[in-house]
């Protein structure tokens, strides 16, 4: 193999593998565990200028402007990252953006009052589905940006995009994109604990790459883009993750695609090394099943792939790994 790969995996071969107490896998977005707000059980309290129940087209841009100027800086931050993401729980938005407070706890608390006053701004939205069982605290809302968050945030950033419509979700792109939250909060907390430091975080479309093959135009979709870097060693990864709803087959489809994309050489003509496309999978099942599959399928090839469980995200990225993820 010619082309540089990431990642330094390894001299964490053999070694224990790192846990992270009290860190769940994908199962705490299993939809089964999901249930209804009661019309009571909301936690949108008092009127403000802007209500998601009015028509976008009669929300004027000088109310717009009215209710930015009462938001502060956390706010915004906050915005942006429910814009990003798409569906953040409030739990996350707490591990996300109130690390200053005494403790979790304290910093959910903190989420959930912010989120109270946005949402009476009209500016977030709860879905009507929380996740978790019939004790779940308020760290369960699932919010989404209104028509308005939207164009609020066009204030300052000028896009012409056109802004999404909400819908409901389906109870797998809902798991799917919160799985893919949980994994870049994650992230961004290993590195915020610890010696790496976050050079790039994409989500989709922004990390998806186009490239030809056969004259044909192909675009590559992972979940997430990452680099990541310390005084000796910089990291780039590929994210997939995985709530086993796929078969096998279809999983070596869009590895065939990843093989397509580092024979092109665009990556390595960009950036000098072609990240390590790391499947993260519920389960040591899982895990062992693709690994066996994908060895399979691309025996004799560039070991292009990592698949780990959750729990395993620290190990790879503090020790670069072992061995045995590669396939």
């Amino acid at each position: 193999m010619t082309d540089r790969l990431t990642n330094r995996l390894t001299d964490g071969d053999g070694k224990a593998q790192a846990e992270t107490a009290g860190i769940r896998d994908f199962a705490q977005f299993n939809v089964r565990d999901s249930f209804s707000v009661p019309a009571t059980d909301s936690p949108i309290a008092g009127g403000t200028p802007v209500t998601d129940s009015q028509s976008p087209q009669r929300v004027s841009k000088r109310q717009l402007a009215e209710t930015d100027s009462r938001l502060g800086e956390r706010d915004r931050q906050l915005l942006a990252a429910v814009q990003q993401y798409r569906y953040l729980m409030t739990g996350q938005i707490g591990r996300l953006l109130f690390t200053d407070a005494a403790n979790p706890s304290a910093g959910l608390r903190a989420a959930s009052r912010s989120l109270k006053k946005l949402s009476g701004y009209g500016l977030v939205n709860s879905l009507s589905r929380r996740i978790g069982g019939v004790r779940a605290g308020s760290g369960s809302f699932i919010w989404h940006l209104t028509h308005a968050g939207e164009r609020l945030l066009r204030l300052h950033d000028g896009k012409a995009s056109p802004m999404r419509r909400h819908y409901e979700p389906s109870p797998y792109f809902l798991a799917h994109t919160l799985a893919v939250a949980e994994t870049a909060i994650r992230l961004t907390e290993i590195c915020r604990e610890h010696e790496p430091q976050i050079t790039a975080l994409q989500l989709e479309p922004e990390c998806w790459r186009a490239y030809s093959n056969a004259g044909v135009s192909y675009s590559l979709k992972p979940d997430l883009y990452a680099a990541t870097a310390t005084e000796e060693y910089e990291d780039r990864y590929f994210i997939e993750v995985d709530l086993d709803t796929e078969s096998p087959a279809k999983i070596i489809d869009k590895c065939e695609k990843y093989h397509a994309y580092y024979r092109s050489g665009l990556e390595q003509e960009e950036s000098e090394m072609f990240p390590l496309t790391v499947w993260i999978v519920p389960s040591i099942t899982r895990k062992e099943k693709l690994i066996r599959h994908l060895r399979e399928a691309f025996d004799k090839q560039a070991k292009l792939f990592a698949v780990i469980t959750c729990d395993e995200l620290e190990h790879l990225v503090l020790d670069g790994g072992d061995r045995e993820m590669l396939c």
